[in-house]
């Protein structure tokens, strides 16, 4: 018994370091990006050892000793302590990429740290408007890492960025005060209950694609517009931290409150979020092949996974759940080193476009072998990280007879693959505009490594890891939240 309380109270440190370490970095100026990524790297091990653990108990924390539904309640289960596990880690090499950085550069970490702490904030609330809390703590520091720089663009960028938000955030407001007004509670597994409860109403079902709507613009579901533009004027190590970690926690949102709050509502919102995932895996497609600068190319990669994860869910079937799960694993992995990837082709060799071929592949050999593995990964092919998931997505999509989403997904991994395969050609291929070379740090390939590394392991791991996702008991996550973690 004192084991599993030590245990669950190990949950706030996925949030407690990177918070620590933000107010170090704020106080102290030198080792900065060293401090930051010792603690990223330490809490991604404490995360992943409670994940490993999580398929047996679920770890709860009652902040005051407040039993729920009043008191604030953390709760970590494999899902949850998994993804906060992936988003410590790949931080920590993303912090490490960027390790030759002048110490300029590094005011930007405390506020990277910070946005961590919303991000795994975010994984681990079991209440909605703690919830609501993490996701401002999380775009504060997102507007300041926006806006930080010189660059007129950088501000122009910003504006559409914060307004999306801005609206997004009322709108989860009015959602949150709709909900107490129904309900009279916020706490996931108790509300859970109260729908159930009540069934079927048009309140309920208003409510439900209010939660919808917020969780499709934060994870560019459909709504999309603003994320292009947004990423594409960010850094490097920047980009690759948004990419990895923003869309995916409104995705995490929907994934939650679709199988444990909203359940009984799955016949009416079910077409909604398919015909959401169908159109945003489309408007993924045609962007990855319209463009030809290569950082929207990178930006429509992403907004085309978001459209796959989600048609996942979409399936409403114990198959396409498990493998949005396993993809999105992989997917905030293998975005964040794509990022990277085009990150040194940009503002290192400084080449942002694929109008014309560069022949790269003579002076950076290990670069182009990189980018040949991410764009197998992205596509699906096996035995890399991309196949499991995809796999399983596709067996809930033919169970479901979802066939036309389906058939989507299978051609706009295809495509996405088309298109970086595309990149990659006129990118290393041809004769060398320069015979100059230009310096890429043993660093940066390190942290590019482990990064494919990382996805590797998802997919050498897969049939574990479903496993362990198939221990995603609702009916057991909600009874343990119900008695504070008590079993």
């Amino acid at each position: 018994m004192h084991w599993e309380v030590m245990m669950s109270n190990l949950i706030i440190l996925p949030m407690l370091l990177p918070l620590l370490a933000g107010v170090l970095t704020v106080i102290i100026r030198q080792y900065r990006r060293e401090i930051a990524i010792s603690a990223t790297a330490v809490a991604s091990v404490i995360a992943f050892t409670l994940a490993y653990f999580s398929t047996e108990q679920i770890f709860v924390i009652n902040f005051g000793g407040w039993r729920p539904p009043y008191g604030i309640q953390f709760a970590g289960d494999f899902l949850s302590l998994s993804l906060s596990g992936i988003s410590l880690m790949l931080t920590s090499l993303i912090l490490l990429f960027g390790l030759h950085r002048p110490a300029a550069e590094s005011i930007k970490l405390p506020f990277v740290l910070f946005l961590l702490v919303g991000v795994n904030g975010s994984f681990l609330t079991a209440d909605v408007f703690n919830l609501f809390v993490q996701f401002e703590v999380m775009l504060l520091a997102s507007f300041v890492l926006m806006a930080i720089g010189n660059r007129a663009v950088q501000f122009k960028a910003t504006v559409p960025y914060v307004v999306i938000n801005v609206v997004g955030s009322w709108l989860f407001l009015v959602a949150i005060a709709m909900t107490y007004s129904l309900y009279g509670t916020l706490n996931f597994a108790h509300l859970s209950l109260r729908v159930q409860d009540h069934g079927m109403t048009s309140h309920a079902l208003l409510i439900a694609v209010l939660y919808l709507l917020v969780f499709a613009l934060k994870s560019a579901l459909i709504l999309f517009m603003w994320l292009p533009k947004s990423y594409a004027v960010l850094s490097t190590e920047n980009s690759a931290i948004f990419s990895a970690l923003l869309t995916k926690v409104g995705v995490y949102a929907m994934i939650r409150f679709a199988t444990v709050i909203f359940s009984v509502h799955a016949p009416i919102t079910h077409n909604l979020i398919i015909s959401g995932s169908i159109f945003t895996m489309l408007i993924g497609c045609i962007g990855v092949v319209a463009y030809r600068s290569i950082k929207y190319m990178i930006c429509y990669q992403i907004i085309l996974s978001i459209g796959i994860v989600i048609f996942g869910l979409a399936t409403d079937t114990q198959a396409g759940l498990q493998g949005a799960v396993l993809y999105l694993m992989n997917d905030m992995v293998i975005k964040s080193l794509l990022f990277l990837l085009s990150g040194v082709i940009i503002r290192e060799l400084h080449i942002r476009s694929i109008n014309q071929n560069h022949g790269l592949i003579k002076h950076y050999p290990a670069l182009g072998i990189l980018f040949l593995l991410v764009t197998l990964t992205i596509g699906g092919v096996p035995p890399f990280g991309g196949f499991a998931g995809k796999l399983m997505i596709i067996k809930g999509g033919l169970q479901d007879e979802a066939y036309i989403g389906t058939v989507i997904l299978v051609l706009s991994s295809l495509v996405a693959m088309y298109a970086l395969l595309r990149m990659f050609l006129r990118v290393f291929f041809g004769e060398p505009l320069s015979e100059k070379r230009k310096q890429v740090h043993m660093h940066q390939y390190l942290a590019m490594t482990l990064l494919f590394v990382l996805s590797l392991l998802v997919s050498l791991a897969a049939q574990p890891l479903l496993d362990m996702i198939s221990h995603l008991n609702v009916a057991d996550y909600i009874e343990t939240l119900m008695n504070g973690g008590e079993r």
